[in-house]
């Protein structure tokens, strides 16, 4: 899920909340978007460059690399730390930062289980071949040809493309894919 999206939907539900937690609103909303601080500092670490521009380029590539380590603060076990270091603690602050983090989680759970629903349909409709150059591909790779702004429809299938990896990687390259 994009960032944008995330900041849309956890702005609307630190809304909702604003009547219940008060002046507290703010630190689950920032710990649902800051979280994914986890994959900047991973990629700082492994390619050795601070550069935030380098870093979104290297994560909007055709197929980024997905490690449990990217995902430090997304991990079970780093929140069920947490969990237990707030209910330990009796710290309202960590609890709240912890129902930021789960928002935020349960939110990439259901993008990446819509996404592989969209490949699987478009690999099926597509019979296992790229609709770019008509090679077969068993482990075709889903690519957004538009974005739309609708959050209803953000899953729509017309919004995406099954792409063999060689046309995928040509289509973020913008370059033509024939």
């Amino acid at each position: 899920m994009r960032i944008q999206e995330h900041l849309k939907l956890s702005t609307a539900v630190s809304l909702v909340a604003m009547p219940f937690l008060k002046k507290d609103t703010w630190i689950p909303f920032i710990a649902s978007i800051g979280i994914d601080v986890d994959h900047y500092l991973w990629y700082a670490v492994t390619h050795r460059s601070l550069r935030l521009r380098e870093a979104v380029r290297f994560f909007q590539q055709a197929d980024p690399p997905q490690t449990a380590v990217m995902k430090l603060f997304h991990q079970p076990l780093f929140l069920g730390l947490l969990l237990f270091l707030g209910i330990r603690f009796r710290s309202r602050f960590l609890l709240l930062v912890l129902a930021g983090l789960l928002f935020h989680v349960g939110l990439d759970i259901l993008h990446n289980t819509q996404m592989g629903t969209l490949k699987q349909t478009l690999s099926e409709q597509a019979m296992y071949s790229c609709p770019e150059c008509g090679c077969p591909e068993e482990k075709l790779q889903l690519h957004t040809v538009r974005v739309t702004n609708n959050l209803l429809e953000r899953y729509h299938p017309k919004y995406f493309v099954v792409l063999c990896p060689a046309c995928h990687e040509r289509a973020h390259r913008h370059a033509p894919v024939r």
